[in-house]
């Protein structure tokens, strides 16, 4: 008999270890699944009255607590159509989840950590990067249908005044605004 309880001990600790083991397992299934759920963008803020201008084509996937968003290729070209005609400074580039606020308006509620860029660039002068990854955590039960992606640049002016020199500016490009909630038939902006 206690061969019996011995084994039927060891089957049962063994089936317990399983049951264990895959309970755990759909939520590593579940975040290798969203990694591989990787969807292409395109932003670009070329043409517009921005003096740092940016074309960023990548994938973004949905994770539970985060957007992961993998750059291929993006490209930082300063305007000669802006009324600042001198070299810029761009320090970061970063990418955030856009959401529109009370008022109307629209403001990043989250970003990524800033990719350091530390390039001084002079009108017409542009500067490629590939390669990039970012993580823009998530609020808990925030709908991404009413959110989209927003490429933020920092920069300086190094050819102004010594008091206005490290004065920081920003420059914008967003994807469509229904990123999320179904494929864009544009390029954003």
């Amino acid at each position: 008999m206690r061969t019996a309880d011995r084994t039927f001990q060891k089957t049962f600790a063994l089936a317990a270890v399983a049951a264990l083991l895959l309970v755990s397992q759909p939520a590593d299934a579940r975040a290798r699944g969203a990694r591989g759920q990787q969807k292409p963008f395109v932003i670009s803020s070329l043409g517009t009255p921005f003096g740092v201008q940016v074309a960023v084509v990548g994938t973004y996937a949905v994770n539970e607590t985060y957007v992961e968003v993998n750059v291929e290729r993006a490209l930082i070209y300063v305007s000669e159509h802006c009324p600042y005609q001198g070299r810029r400074f761009v320090n970061t580039i970063a990418v955030g989840l856009a959401t529109n606020n009370p008022s109307g308006r629209w403001e990043i509620e989250n970003r990524s950590l800033p990719v350091f860029v530390e390039r001084v660039l002079a009108p017409r002068a542009e500067y490629r990067l590939a390669g990039l990854r970012f993580q823009i955590p998530r609020n808990a039960g925030a709908d991404l249908s009413k959110r989209w992606l927003v490429v933020e640049t920092e920069e300086t002016a190094p050819d102004l005044p010594a008091g206005e020199r490290d004065e920081k500016g920003y420059a914008f490009a967003h994807s469509c605004r229904n990123l999320f909630a179904s494929p864009c038939a544009e390029g954003g902006r």
